[in-house]
């Protein structure tokens, strides 16, 4: 049995070795745009995104395999006080089959409703470990959001597609040897729907720490949300717009809020977003992100 067992260790080890070689992203001659990829989505899915009668899977984290989910947030991009952060993402194939995967770069600040999607293709049951996602993988800088779905040749949603992934984006720590980071896992791209409020727990804004929001907007028109912050110091609220097929990441107001809960709501219907807030230790940079779930 030892034997045996050591013999199933090698050929488990040796098979993630062999299959974590990061595969080259190519564009298709579809060349589907973000938009008509999403748009493949919704109308594949068939979910209802009407507040009335809508039927909506809670979603903390995407905890297993599914065929398609959105990272809030990923990006390579300069921070404050010295930082450079950069997005290490692991992708999964739980199939026996290879897996032809889209991905759709968010990025922040304008429509991307028309910007070209890229493919790759994963190997059967391996990893896919890619360092420095953006820049390495995608070609692009700055911060965004990245939608993967599992596609088939035509490009079309594909519902036999198992795959799940994982984002941590990361920093030296100023000043010293070591990094700080946090982690931007999956979440379904049926995250949030619609005005129904979003909580995000666990965030602080004050004297030593900072936090940030995020919101994705995977609509094709521009929608705005209302951001409550409730601290045990004190409360506020502000305005954040989102164009088409994009996300926006903003700094709270200027205030010693504390511990925080933060509360985001939109009055227009039918329509998938996520959100979150992120926050900072100002001496140390140690980091957390808290997603924003829907009751």
């Amino acid at each position: 049995m030892k034997l045996l067992g050591a013999i199933l260790s090698v050929a488990l080890l040796t098979t993630v070795t062999a299959t974590a070689q990061p595969p080259s992203p190519v564009q298709s001659a579809n060349r589907d745009t973000v938009g008509e990829l999403v748009r493949k989505l919704v109308a594949h899915r068939g979910v209802s995104m009407k507040r009335e009668g809508s039927i909506r899977k809670k979603v903390v984290g995407l905890d297993s395999a599914d065929s398609s989910f959105l990272f809030a947030a990923a990006g390579n991009v300069e921070g404050a006080g010295g930082t450079h952060f950069q997005s290490d993402v692991t992708l999964f194939n739980h199939r026996a089959t290879s897996q032809r995967i889209a991905m759709a770069w968010l990025a922040q600040g304008v429509d991307n409703t028309q910007e070209p999607v890229q493919y790759m293709t994963l190997d059967a049951n391996a990893p896919a470990i890619l360092p420095d996602f953006v820049v390495a993988t995608l070609g692009k800088s700055g911060l965004g959001a990245v939608l993967i779905t599992g596609v088939d040749d035509a490009g079309d949603p594909d519902d036999a597609a198992l795959i799940d992934g994982t984002s941590r984006i990361w920093t030296q720590q100023p000043g010293a040897n070591g990094t700080v980071s946090q982690n931007f896992g999956s979440v379904s791209v049926v995250d949030s729907l619609g005005p129904d409020a979003a909580f995000a727990l666990g965030n602080r804004h004050d004297d030593g720490y900072r936090t940030n929001v995020g919101v994705v907007n995977l609509d094709s028109v521009a929608h705005d949300w209302t951001v409550n912050v409730d601290g045990v110091t004190s409360d506020t609220s502000f305005p954040v717009s989102v164009p088409p097929m994009s996300m926006r990441q903003v700094a709270l107001p200027a205030g010693n809020y504390g511990d925080l809960v933060l509360s985001f709501t939109t009055e227009d219907f039918e329509f998938w977003w996520s959100a979150y807030g992120a926050s900072v230790d100002n001496i140390s940079g140690d980091s957390w992100s808290s997603h924003a779930a829907q009751p």
